[in-house]
């Protein structure tokens, strides 16, 4: 008995799906080609505004200093910006300071203090001022934001500078280094114990500064 012949009709019906399946796969394909021209900008940007925000974290996150004993940091902070805030003017000596001034303590009104501190290898100058201009704007519209003391370490090597600012959002004083000190060669345990010491002693010993 012979086998029976396979439908033809039913072949064509296969084969015309199978077509119709091919011709929709290469269509969504197509399509989502076009797709990825079409928002190559915007995915380029997005992505490079996503590595610039993680880069800036990074920096920020990098010049913060973590201070171990909070409470002890923001008392000194808060009594040494105080009597920064109230020192007299010292008049800068001539070009030299004053472009040291205008490149370190910008709102200061040449009220600036000089203090020797050893680090352990022998004392350096230690020069320490109170963004004073931008506080007293602030304190004109009753606000008590822009607490800012900023601290500049001069030995015969280089010159690492820091600022100590208060947080409103935290009501804490947060300590960091300049983005110009950002390649510092030093552990923020450095910097953390000895700046407190250093605001610590402001009140005392920066009555009556000397010009620098």
């Amino acid at each position: 008995m012979s086998e029976p012949k396979p439908d033809r009709t039913e072949m064509w019906k296969a084969l015309k799906w199978t077509a119709i399946l091919l011709i929709c796969l290469l269509g969504c394909v197509g399509i989502y080609k076009a797709w990825q021209v079409a928002t190559a900008p915007a995915r380029a940007v997005s992505g490079a505004a996503d590595t610039l925000k993680s880069s800036a974290n990074a920096v920020i996150n990098r010049l913060d200093v973590p201070v171990p004993k909070q409470r002890r940091f923001d008392r000194a902070a808060a009594k040494a910006f105080a009597a920064l805030n109230t020192l007299e003017e010292t008049p800068s000596d001539g070009v030299k300071t004053r472009g040291f001034r205008l490149a370190n303590f910008r709102g200061a009104q040449d009220r600036i203090c000089e203090m020797p501190y050893d680090f352990g290898s022998g004392p350096v100058p230690v020069f320490i001022a109170a963004d004073n201009s931008a506080h007293e704007a602030a304190k004109a519209i009753g606000s008590k934001a822009d607490r800012l003391i900023r601290i500049v370490i001069v030995s015969p090597e280089e010159t690492l500078g820091l600022n100590a600012e208060f947080d409103e959002a935290t009501n804490m004083w947060v300590l960091g280094w300049r983005p110009s000190s950002i390649n510092k060669p030093y552990p923020d345990s450095w910097a953390a114990e000895p700046i407190t010491q250093i605001l610590s002693r402001v009140p005392k010993t920066c009555v009556n500064p000397k010009p620098l």
